[in-house]
């Protein structure tokens, strides 16, 4: 017995769920981000609100840390929302493959999930120029003198959350794939 098997804890089994619990923990950790940041959003809102009709003096820069924001936010909580089941989808095939040919319907669950997992890839692979020219070039939103935001904490977002999402994607489709092939319950 080699030294790899005879250690607790080495076996794919629970391998695999330690892999789980690690995309579990960091995609609940990123929506938590995207949540406190939209809380931040809607108190930096408030206080542009209170700024102009109590003292007619806005916050500066709200609306182009509101663009920045939302895309961020997205990114940053679309890898909780496809892990925890909630991602908008039609169950209309998928419904009636699962009652008349169930492993046909872990076959299409897998190939669905594994184009997203490609997806998510290539948007990663594009994004990261963009996100290494705008940390290069110290590229912002907003007018010099009056209110700046780097636009690279948006970029890196979108890379992250686009990664976390891929591997979630990737996944289910494993396992969808496994049960699909009947080596998975």
């Amino acid at each position: 017995m080699s030294d790899a098997a005879a250690r607790p804890g080495s076996d794919p089994v629970s391998e695999a769920g330690r892999f789980d619990r690690l995309l579990a923990a960091t995609s609940r950790a990123m929506a938590a981000t995207g949540s406190l940041a939209i809380l931040a959003l809607v108190l930096l809102v408030d206080a542009d609100i209170l700024g102009r009709e109590l003292f007619s003096a806005p916050v500066r820069g709200v609306s182009e840390l509101l663009a920045l924001a939302v895309v961020a936010i997205l990114f940053l909580q679309l890898p909780e929302t496809l892990r925890a089941g909630r991602l908008a989808r039609s169950e209309l095939l998928l419904g009636r493959l699962r009652v008349a040919r169930p492993r046909a319907a872990q076959a299409l669950e897998a190939l669905v999930h594994a184009i997203g997992a490609a997806l998510c890839l290539l948007l990663v692979v594009a994004v990261l120029p963009v996100l290494i020219e705008s940390w290069r070039e110290e590229l912002y939103v907003g007018a010099v003198g009056d209110f700046t935001a780097p636009i690279w904490p948006v970029r890196l977002a979108t890379i992250a959350g686009a990664a976390l999402t891929g591997l979630i994607f990737a996944r289910i489709a494993f396992g969808a794939l496994g049960r699909a092939l009947g080596s998975r319950p």
